[in-house]
């Protein structure tokens, strides 16, 4: 009795609020006919928000005639995470009993906000979505919604969009950004606010928070993930170390890392683990959307498990403010920004190390064959010769190895090319480097 007024309390209080006032994302909802559509990302990366605009476009293009025809559940929260998959239908014979105009032919919209939580969910939204007049949202913050649970218990019958925290053209237009691009004023201000998003990262909450509350939510953004993505979500017995290791991880952005590293370093803190363990917590932060570990360009899967990987957050301002060692610049965040931008618009995205010299190379891209078409490195200032000497080398030795055009070097603000044996590298700035690579996902 109390799960079904919980339902019904939902179910009349969205009504009564409706869709709240929101700035439309980019990120593009796969949609196709008898499908569950899932919105996947990172805790606060804007899900929720996300599905009620694809509920709003329904209501705009006709295909419902009012948001009065959503039925919008959140499972973030103890009375309906405690739910048993058996009681999942009282959801729609709540909502169906709360609006008798409405019957099994008419358009409605379910949007079950980290229904994921639940065991055994899965049958029941295959059985919702088989009805061809309801459309299915199911957002999470589990990637296992992207990879296990799709291919296996879903079994094809849901599309997946990702949810990650704004670009930086989705960053202006939440600063109201109303200048022309091209005019002198319009890229003193585009400056201007890169200099805040490099600084804060980019959560949509975040974006527009009075300055002094920043860092408190970037704060309690990383202890709720932990908490709830990770501790509770895979019932851990250890979380101290496993938080004292992600702290550090954060303090390590672009660095290298292996398994045996991490684990040496729990054990030299006084942490009793096993590298069983520590693989656990990699695999949980990746799971999360916490952290993304990306590997060296090979075809060989052997040479990709031997060579090191290299870290990376969801949230450059989300590692500067949880991590144990900050010195306040913001190289490495740069880094991690460039990072995102890749993942967002291209397939694969890797680092890699030239073959004679083991040079680095922050990022080699890879098109849907797999071949190397995009040569990155990431410098905050090329102004020193020796410095610029080091980047060219390696990105030049990288471009003439696999006949890579489009090479290179982000810079915080500087701009020039360069040509260095039979290989062109331009130097651009990330802000504008953004604007002009942002593709619709």
């Amino acid at each position: 009795m109390a799960l079904a007024q919980e339902i019904e309390r939902k179910i009349e209080d969205f009504r009564e609020l409706g869709i709240p006032k929101y700035i439309p994302r980019k990120v593009k909802l796969q949609s196709v006919e008898n499908m569950v559509s899932t919105i996947i990302g990172a805790r606060r990366a804007g899900k929720s928000f996300r599905a009620m605009q694809a509920a709003d476009e329904m209501a705009a293009h006709g295909i419902i005639s009012s948001v009065e025809q959503v039925c919008m559940m959140d499972f973030d929260n103890p009375a309906m995470s405690n739910m048993k998959a058996q009681e999942l239908n009282l959801i729609q014979q709540i909502f169906l009993k709360l609006n008798p105009e409405f019957d099994l032919k008419t358009p409605l919209v379910f949007i079950l906000d980290e229904i994921h939580k639940i065991h055994g969910w899965e049958e029941y939204v295959i059985d919702l979505s088989g009805n061809p007049n309801w459309k299915v949202i199911v957002t999470g913050s589990s990637s296992k919604l992207l990879r296990d649970d799709l291919a296996t218990e879903l079994r094809g019958k849901a599309i997946s969009s990702t949810v990650y925290p704004l670009d930086f053209s989705e960053f202006l237009e939440f600063k109201n950004f109303g200048y022309r691009p091209g005019s002198t004023k319009g890229q003193a201000e585009i400056r201007r606010l890169f200099e805040e998003y490099l600084k804060w990262g980019g959560y949509p909450a975040v974006a527009n928070a009075e300055e002094y509350t920043k860092e408190a939510l970037l704060r309690e953004y990383f202890d709720t993930m932990i908490l709830r993505d990770i501790i509770q979500r895979y019932n851990m017995s250890k979380p101290q170390q496993c938080i004292h290791l992600y702290n550090y991880l954060l303090s390590n952005i672009g660095k290298a890392h292996t398994l045996q590293s991490a684990f040496r370093y729990l054990k030299g803190g006084g942490f009793s683990t096993s590298r069983d363990a520590v693989r656990e917590y990699f695999r949980w932060a990746e799971d999360s959307w916490l952290l993304f570990m990306v590997p060296i360009y090979s075809n060989s899967l052997k040479e990709q498990q031997r060579n090191y990987k290299k870290i990376y957050c969801v949230d450059w301002g989300l590692a500067n403010r949880n991590s144990f060692v900050w010195d306040g610049s913001y190289s490495s965040a740069l880094e991690n920004m460039v990072f995102l931008h890749l993942y967002r618009n291209w397939n694969r995205v890797h680092y890699y190390l030239t073959r004679k010299k083991r040079k680095e190379v922050d990022f080699v891209v890879a098109d849907r064959d797999g071949k190397p078409v995009m040569a990155v490195q990431v410098c905050m200032d090329i102004s020193n010769q020796e410095t610029l000497n080091r980047e060219l080398e390696s990105i030049v030795t990288t471009a003439k190895y696999f006949g890579i055009k489009e090479n290179l070097i982000i810079t915080h603000n500087q701009e020039k090319e360069f040509y260095s044996q039979g290989v062109s590298v331009k130097a651009t700035p990330a802000w504008k480097w953004m604007l002009a690579t942002t593709r619709i996902q």
